[in-house]
């Protein structure tokens, strides 16, 4: 069985992407739904970045992060 991944699995992600980048942002964690989406959409998000000045460059991670992590539980 394959383990579900968490906020920190993609917190870690996100950071190493935005160091490897040279943004400045660093997440301290993601708001995750509370329910599994059964469409295989995302069942988190990131709000405390969405008026940075770099969007299209965090959107860009953004994307990638939740086509690896799609679902995942909140844990810390």
């Amino acid at each position: 069985m394959t383990a579900i991944p968490t906020s920190k699995d993609v917190v870690e992600y996100l950071n190493a992407r935005f160091a490897a980048r040279g943004l400045p942002y660093r997440v301290e964690h993601i708001a995750v739904l509370p329910y599994v989406n059964p469409m295989w959409l995302a069942n988190w998000d990131l709000p405390q970045l969405a008026d940075a000045p770099e969007r299209e460059a965090i959107e860009e991670e953004l994307r990638e992060a939740r086509w690896r992590f799609p679902q995942v539980l909140d844990q810390w």
